[in-house]
């Protein structure tokens, strides 16, 4: 019986220590031609990778929710690299103008994608906080349609957690 009260307790610790660390709460915010996107803790995504590349993703607050919004889902996905754990980074007009980073936006009204301006000067995306597998930051990015139909995505920040196993 002190065993299987002793294996209890161990599984239940691992469970709420397991529980605590994916509760960190996530946010990412943006300004998007004047009209506010959010994301939500759970259509935020956080991947880094060994490489030093990460992604960060997110889609509309309350998409992954059940029964699905009947309102568009909106999705932005910033992908680069030089990422290390524990340390910020600042990435500018030199970093985006190469194949170090990309991002788009598609808005669900209509499906329109828009993909990163490498050209444009403005295009910033800073972690200036990275402590265990959480960061925060800051962004504005300049993305066009294939069009030719510009977006601004303006005064981004978020905080997100890795939280894969």
């Amino acid at each position: 019986m002190p065993r299987l009260l002793a294996s209890t307790i161990i599984v239940v610790l691992v469970c709420l220590s397991a529980r605590a660390h994916a509760e960190e709460p996530q946010s990412l915010g943006a300004t998007v031609n004047g009209t506010r996107f959010a994301g939500d803790d759970d259509t935020i995504l956080f991947v880094p990778l060994d490489s030093g590349a990460f992604s960060l993703g997110a889609a509309s607050a309350g998409a992954a929710s059940y029964p699905p919004p009947k309102t568009p889902i909106d999705r932005l996905s910033i992908v680069c690299s030089g990422f290390a754990p524990g340390k910020p980074l600042r990435l500018g007009k030199n970093e985006f103008s190469k194949a170090t980073c990309n991002a788009t936006f598609t808005l669900g009204a209509n499906d329109k994608s828009f993909t990163l301006d490498k050209d444009n000067t403005a295009n910033r995306f800073e972690i200036s906080a990275s402590h265990a597998k959480v960061i925060e930051g800051s962004f504005e990015l300049h993305l066009t349609s294939k069009g030719g139909e510009a977006m601004i995505v303006s005064d981004g920040h978020f905080v997100a957690e890795d939280r894969q196993m």
